[in-house]
């Protein structure tokens, strides 16, 4: 059913990919695909990153469309799709790197319509509405997204029957088969605490779980109880009060906690995915807490300083940890993830998207967010604001700026794009009174990237601000937070906490491949929402801001040309700015110590009416550029719903 198409060869289900982007083809031509919706059912093995696939609708040898699917993060994944019209063969790219995978299709169901306009009104009737609209109208493709939109997401409480129905048992002698040699791999090294008081059910648990891992080598160090340790009579449990980092400096070792159990692949896919990053020198895992599972982005050492999230099971290198550690008399899984973790880069630190340990809910240490001390020295801010006509907005904005902003050293760039309104003209005018506050003239079509180059060029400040003319500044201290978070040598883009005027949150951060382009996550929630692991009273990593209010130092802007003016004259520039900032090694971050508000409209992005013909040229330029970032986010899961703005299951 599974054919190699570009770059990939091999046989079902064993293949391996040339490059990033493998595609397989569906065949036969008879199966794919089917008329209206269809559902798409396919497995990954365990020891492949579980990425969102892609589905590519091809005409002749050129293709008209792509999707993407849920991360088959359970072992397998499921989707709804509706093939374009002319389609006549469809393509499918199951990861996102190079090397061995193995893959299969377990099913294609076609979709009655009544089961179609069933699964619409139970799911967000507001946008299964829409698509009523829009298909009625003849807008398929917008009628297509609204449906995915009122369908594609499934409320993190309902995660046991998710599970249920996803979940696949390893099959370690077929599709799950080593990747490595395993009889010669290194030796898991775990270590674990019993208490006199604890329960004898929770070391059942634990031990049981061990006992049932499909890969075998690997042993416990118990402290504590040493008469209860003499019970559990296996060879590769031992009590013993000694040190941790003992064994061969290629072997992997961590901390458990008796209660926890560990999947019968966990351990099988750490040795795996140690084996495959050989720059990484730890992983972590998700987890299942029983009634909602506990999914993790990508290394995030900003987001792990303020809300702890790594949490169980972290496995590290032995010669790491030896280097990092001088010894750890006891096992305390908080320690062990602080002193090890601490400086480590995205590169040195691997993350298996999979909930690989059934755990209990636990209180993990949060650090509340708190005001910068002040830097020993002030960079100086050139704030950047775009702007044409509109008076009454660009009032409120600059006289909030120049009148809120406690903050030493700034200056202020009206870039205008040719006002002609009178009251505009003498709203810049009024602007240009204050010393701080100086004028381009850049009147012709509105680009804004242009715009902003041009502010950029003029600007003499060492960080620069791009803001929007409808922001209105309503605290003192935000010029200062994102200055010294934009100065940092890691960092890039820096982006803010923008609200609607009535409170609510309009901007926490862009997730990559939300309605599969770009999306505000926790748009519309309220201002105190923690968001999904509290990310939102946190500074934390991201994967793109918006340049409503976009602060990145000037030479790292010229660095990388600044925005592309050329393809993305007024959509996705800020995405592709971030994006091009990470490729150049600068993280983008955003932080919820600069709020400010924002006067976009409230009800843009509810319901795709005529949206995606608008500025078609820059949507599929940023859809082919970047396509391997937007399935796969590594500040967000692949698990996660890219149809909904909270999280929920996909």
């Amino acid at each position: 059913m599974l054919v190699p198409a570009r770059d990939v060869v091999g046989d079902a289900p064993h293949f391996e990919a040339l490059s990033g982007r493998p595609f397989l083809a569906i065949e036969p031509a008879a199966l794919s695909p089917p008329s209206g919706w269809f559902k798409l059912r396919y497995r990954l093995s365990f020891f492949d990153r579980p990425v969102r696939p892609i589905i590519s609708f091809r005409r002749g040898g050129m293709e008209i469309g792509w999707r993407l699917l849920p991360g088959p993060v359970l072992g397998r994944g499921e989707g709804l799709l509706i093939a374009p019209a002319g389609t006549t063969a469809v393509w499918i790219s199951p990861v996102a790197r190079a090397g061995r995978f193995s893959f299969v299709l377990e099913a294609i169901e076609p979709i009655p319509t009544a089961e179609a306009l069933r699964l619409g009104w139970a799911g967000d009737r507001g946008r299964f509405f829409s698509a009523l609209a829009t298909f009625a109208l003849g807008w398929r493709p917008e009628a297509e997204l609204n449906f995915r939109w009122a369908t594609q997401h499934t409320p993190l409480t309902q995660w046991p029957a998710y599970r249920d129905r996803l979940s696949a048992a390893p099959d370690w002698r077929g599709l799950d088969r080593p990747r490595c040699d395993w009889t010669a791999a290194p030796r898991i090294r775990l270590r674990a605490r019993l208490d006199a008081d604890t329960p004898p059910e929770a070391v059942e648990a634990t031990i049981g779980s061990l006992r049932a891992q499909i890969f075998p080598h690997w042993s416990l160090r118990v402290a504590g109880a040493k008469e209860k340790i003499a019970a559990l009579a296996d060879g590769r449990i031992v009590a013993s009060d000694g040190d941790l980092l003992q064994g061969e400096d290629r072997d992997l070792a961590g901390c458990v906690g008796f209660g926890d159990r560990l999947a019968p692949h966990a351990l099988a896919c750490f040795i795996e995915t140690m084996a495959r990053d050989a720059q990484a020198v730890a992983a972590y895992c998700d987890e299942d807490l029983g009634p909602e599972p506990l999914f993790k982005p990508d290394w995030s050492p900003d987001l792990e300083t303020a809300r702890p999230y790594v949490g169980r099971l972290l496995l590290a290198r032995l010669s790491f940890a030896r280097a990092r550690l001088a010894s750890l008399p006891v096992c305390e899984e908080a320690a062990f993830a602080n002193e090890l973790l601490r400086g480590l880069t995205r590169r040195e630190v691997a993350h298996i998207p999979r909930p690989l340990i059934e755990t209990r809910p636990r209180a993990n240490p949060t650090r509340p967010a708190s005001p910068r001390p002040p830097a020993p020295r002030a960079p100086h801010v050139t704030i950047v604001m775009p702007t044409r006509d509109r008076a009454s907005v660009l009032r409120r904005s600059v006289e909030s700026l120049l009148a809120q902003t406690r903050y030493p050293a700034f200056d202020l760039v009206l870039v205008d794009n040719g006002s002609t309104e009178p009251d505009a003209l003498e709203a810049l005018r009024a602007a240009e009174r204050d010393k701080r506050v100086s004028r381009i003239d850049a009147p012709g079509p509105f680009n804004f990237s242009r715009l902003c180059n041009l502010g950029a060029a003029a600007a003499t400040g060492e960080v620069l601000v791009f803001l929007n003319n409808d922001v209105e500044i309503t605290e003192s201290d935000w010029l200062g937070e994102l200055a010294f978070q934009a100065s940092r040598s890691d960092i890039g883009a820096v982006g803010c906490l923008l609200l609607y005027p009535d409170g609510r949150i309009q901007h926490g951060g862009i997730v990559l491949g939300m309605g599969e382009s770009a999306g505000h996550c926790d748009a519309g929630l309220e201002a105190s929402a923690p968001g999904w692991l509290g990310r939102n009273g946190a500074v934390h990593e991201i994967s793109a801001v918006t340049g409503a209010c976009l602060a990145v130092e000037r030479t790292k802007f010229a660095a990388v040309g600044g925005f592309d003016e050329i393809h993305l004259p007024v959509e996705f520039n800020d995405i592709d700015l971030c994006l091009r900032l990470e490729e150049m090694g600068f993280q983008t971050l955003w932080t919820p110590l600069a709020r400010l508000t924002h006067f976009e409209s409230a009800s843009r992005g509810k319901a795709t009416f005529r949206r995606l013909g608008a500025h078609a040229a820059e949507r599929a330029y940023v859809l082919d550029r970047w396509a391997d970032r937007l399935r796969d986010d590594p500040c967000y899961h692949p698990g996660l719903s890219l149809f909904s703005l909270t999280p929920q299951l996909a």
